[in-house]
């Protein structure tokens, strides 16, 4: 019974896209997008010439997550630029690169991260319609790269990526001109340089063991004591100092009518997500077969979290939490027009947020009963 009640719950979780994606300590991924390249170094002033607008390109790359922080990559891209010089036709250039880079994120545990960019590679090129003809040819450099990016994650495999990167190469030729010392490179430097702006999806194809950075999202169990289950009578006086890894099923069915508001203690979510650890399902189970026992009820289902993260964070985090446990009851056949939900954050705590005892009582779901 309990294996069909978890297939069905992860089949309502599957298809809800209001969780956030669970963070891996390391990850495979590839990635592809469109990228938009433009020459930089181009000096207007010794040159007469400009940086063309009818620029593309494409990019592809695999990336290998160290942690939860650093990342390797590997890169390549095709771009296409142009030049537009005066009184001579339009220069172009066609290059193909492979990099090399080492990504940083700041702020993992969020479903939106920016990193930053840093790296090398080689570039194969070659000019057409070059102002100084003897550059037509096909040229093999090399260049530094330098950048900022964000990922966003939109589940627990896919991403959308979008970034900025700085290049400074080896060579003064890719603008179909050789003028070197002209002062036109990055930090003053005497090279050509270009930016590509890249926009795509990434799709992450293995992950290592969860990431336990992010435990001050955790259920209520994580950091406080492990305690016998409480009775009845002892349930509120409980719920104020200890967090249970289980409770057993009496504590929700036998609860009284009349006891107009309750805690379900017991269920927990993943870090940072509103997906259910597998020993919330017995507490859940026990409701639902207290509210097919009362079927007079209606139920307000809210959420509660510690105040770690920001107070828009936690709010969002308490109302997804809230609507999965609806989820779940309305899957094993309650009735939704029942039920409600509410997100109340961080704003009624219970205990000392203080103490890591105190934040794993706080972050809780609990029953009210509209009169």
């Amino acid at each position: 019974m309990i294996k069909k009640f978890l297939g069905t719950t992860l089949l309502v979780l599957l298809i809800s896209v209001s969780a956030y994606p669970q963070l891996a300590k390391s990850s495979w991924s590839f990635g592809f997008g469109a990228t938009y390249p433009r020459l930089m170094s181009i000096s207007s002033e010794a040159t007469g010439a400009w940086s063309g607008v009818e620029n593309y390109g494409v990019h592809l790359y695999l990336q290998r997550n160290f942690s939860e922080h650093v990342a390797l990559r590997l890169l390549t891209n095709y771009s296409y630029m142009e030049t537009e010089p005066l009184n001579s036709p339009l220069q172009s250039v066609d290059l193909f690169a492979a990099d090399l880079d080492m990504l940083y994120y700041f702020v993992p545990c969020e479903a939106f991260t920016p990193y930053l960019i840093a790296g090398m590679g080689t570039i194969l090129f070659g000019n057409h319609n070059s102002p100084e003809p003897f550059l037509d040819d096909s040229f093999l450099e090399y260049q530094f790269n330098l950048g900022l990016g964000a990922e966003w994650r939109i589940s627990d495999t896919w991403s959308i990526k979008g970034e900025g990167v700085y290049h400074t190469s080896s060579t003064n030729r890719l603008d179909g001109y050789d003028n070197p010392g002209s002062d036109k490179g990055l930090f003053g430097g005497n090279a050509d340089t270009y930016v590509t702006i890249n926009l795509g999806v990434q799709y992450y194809f293995s992950k290592g063991e969860p990431s336990n950075i992010c435990d001050i999202y955790d259920g209520l169990t994580v950091g406080a004591p492990f305690v016998d289950c409480p009775t009845i009578e002892e349930i509120e006086e409980v719920v104020k100092k200890y967090a249970c890894e289980e409770v057993v099923k009496e504590v929700i069915v036998e609860k009284p009518v009349e006891v107009s508001q309750w805690v379900l203690v017991g269920v927990n979510f993943e870090f940072n997500s509103a997906e259910l650890t597998e020993g919330s399902y017995p507490i859940l189970y026990g409701a639902v077969q207290y509210l097919n026992q009362h079927k007079d009820l209606r139920i307000e289902i809210q959420g509660h979290t510690d105040n770690i993260g920001s107070d828009e964070y936690n709010q969002r985090l308490s109302e997804r939490r809230a609507e999965t446990v609806r989820n779940y009851l309305v899957a094993q056949g309650i009735d939704p027009n029942r039920l409600t939900t509410k997100g109340y954050g961080e704003s009624v705590p219970i205990a000392d947020n203080n103490t890591p005892e105190g934040r794993a009582l706080n972050r809780r779901i609990e029953f009210k009963v509209i009169k």
